[in-house]
């Protein structure tokens, strides 16, 4: 029996922690003496089941987020986020496979708005998504005010 306990006690120990999912913000902006649309960061790391929640603070302008097809890992699905037209709405994704996930807000990505999480790791070139047949290298933004998916919720 006295060597039991000091088994037990070792076991414990030597069970590892379970890791705790951890959010990140990324806020939506507009610099207005720079003329700038921006999301910061507008670089991310985070590891495997961590969630990104973008936050809007711009007051003039509606933005989005919206994953590009082909610069996403392979085995996962675009994201794209509805419009959000309101300083402090906010829309959440969990990034559940390491790799490296480009995104961008389609009403300015001519202004360079656009951002990137990197989930664990960056991904190498053959791992990124491969285009679907009538893909293009943007997701579909045929609905102006388009609904969350599976993939993240509103908030």
């Amino acid at each position: 029996m006295i060597l039991i306990a000091p088994l037990i006690v070792l076991a414990a120990l030597a069970t590892p922690f379970a890791a705790q999912a951890a959010e990140y913000e990324v806020r939506m902006v507009f610099d207005e003496e720079e003329g700038r649309l921006f999301y910061v960061p507008d670089r991310l790391l985070i590891e495997p089941g961590d969630t990104v929640r973008w936050v809007h603070d711009d007051p003039d302008n509606e933005h989005d987020v919206v994953a590009y097809p082909n610069r996403i890992p392979e085995g996962t699905e675009p994201f794209m986020s509805p419009r959000l037209d309101a300083r402090g709405q906010s829309w959440s994704h969990r990034f559940e496979r390491e790799g490296t996930y480009a995104y961008h807000c389609h009403p300015h990505e001519a202004a360079g708005m656009r951002g990137v999480v990197i989930v664990g790791r960056e991904s190498r070139p053959e791992e990124f998504r491969t285009l679907r047949p009538g893909e293009g290298e943007h997701a579909d933004h045929a609905q102006a005010d388009h609904e969350p998916g599976e993939h993240g919720q509103e908030e």
